[in-house]
């Protein structure tokens, strides 16, 4: 955590594998600390056909797995400006929910974490409901074993050395998973002013 940079917010990171329910456990906690915003990384990957993608030619598909699939140093950015934003307008949302499955992979925005979560999720369980979800562009043939389950497993290995990322598994109660990541919350000193007064 930056604390230079976030003395007046809290940002937090929710992370992990595809299908691990982050974006619906994201959803429960912004109705549960009012007045807190979301970001999530998907809004950031780069267009179709753009150059920077790394082409897959097993699959005839482009590796939407990698980081270098999204546009990190816009995102940083403008959290960097929702930071500011919030020390200066009092009106601002102090809690900012960063959700996305490579967030802490990028160091530039892994730092400014107050608290990360990550979510794993077996690849039974991940197939399965990878099946369900509709994608644009959609996932061809063999695109799951060939690249998102090798890429969850790689992104998820290049983090291991964060000492403080609380994981989680995806196929839990999200329930009792949400409580207790919101119990976790507010420990947070600055948190618990704000909710707990």
């Amino acid at each position: 955590m930056n604390s230079d940079l976030n003395e007046c917010c809290t940002i937090i990171g929710i992370s992990g594998c595809t299908n691990s329910g982050k974006t619906s456990l994201t959803q429960k906690l912004l109705t549960k600390f009012s007045g807190s915003k979301h970001v999530c990384q998907d809004t950031y990957f780069l267009e179709p056909g753009d150059e920077r993608l790394e082409y897959v030619e097993e699959v005839n598909h482009n590796n939407w797995e990698k980081l270098s699939a999204l546009d990190m140093v816009k995102m940083v950015k403008e959290i960097k400006e929702w930071i500011k934003d919030s020390e200066s307008n009092d009106n601002t949302s102090t809690i900012l929910f960063v959700e996305g499955f490579t967030i802490f992979n990028y160091s530039p925005l892994c730092e400014l974490f107050d608290k990360k979560y990550f979510f794993t999720m077996d690849y039974d369980t991940c197939k399965q409901r990878r099946r369900g979800r509709n994608y644009i562009p959609s996932d061809p043939e063999g695109y799951f074993d060939k690249v998102v389950w090798p890429m969850y497993e790689k992104n998820k290995k290049d983090i291991e050395h964060y000492k403080d990322i609380v994981y989680h598994s995806g196929s839990e109660d999200q329930e009792k998973t949400m409580h207790s990541i919101m119990t976790d919350i507010l420990t947070l000193p600055k948190i618990r002013r704000l909710y707990l007064s």
